[in-house]
């Protein structure tokens, strides 16, 4: 499905990534995903993909799901930039303006995925 998607191989934000044959369909919220990885720790955490193709965050225990991404390979971008970011001593907002450049909706309505990655870079949690 995602066969020319290179995938990170180590966890970046607690987010894994599954093998591209243990992928696997779920309907959540009368929506339909392809799961493709999830939190490390924290089983019922999931990345989905939505089959417009945009990637959200899905908790199953409290039935919420957040906005990551426009698609999945800039999903991966982010992540990667977020590692690279990681070993810097740049402020959290050079990082929120380098993910706007690549998703203008990533922090759409507040609630969404980078924001509350960016929020904890602002009170040095990560």
């Amino acid at each position: 499905m995602y066969l020319d998607i290179h995938f990170p191989d180590k966890p970046i934000l607690e987010v894994t990534f599954l093998s591209n044959s243990d992928f696997y369909s779920i309907s959540f919220q009368n929506n339909n995903y392809t799961i493709i990885g999830g939190d490390k720790d924290i089983a019922g955490n999931l990345i989905g993909i939505a089959e417009d193709n945009k990637v959200y965050y899905i908790t199953t225990y409290d039935k919420r799901i957040s906005y990551i991404s426009v698609n999945i390979s800039i999903f991966i971008k982010q992540l990667l930039l977020f590692e690279e970011y990681a070993n810097t001593n740049n402020p959290p907002e050079n990082f929120r303006l380098k993910i706007l450049e690549s998703d203008a909706n990533a922090f759409k309505n507040g609630d969404t995925f980078w924001s509350e990655i960016c929020e904890e870079l602002e009170y040095g949690i990560i």
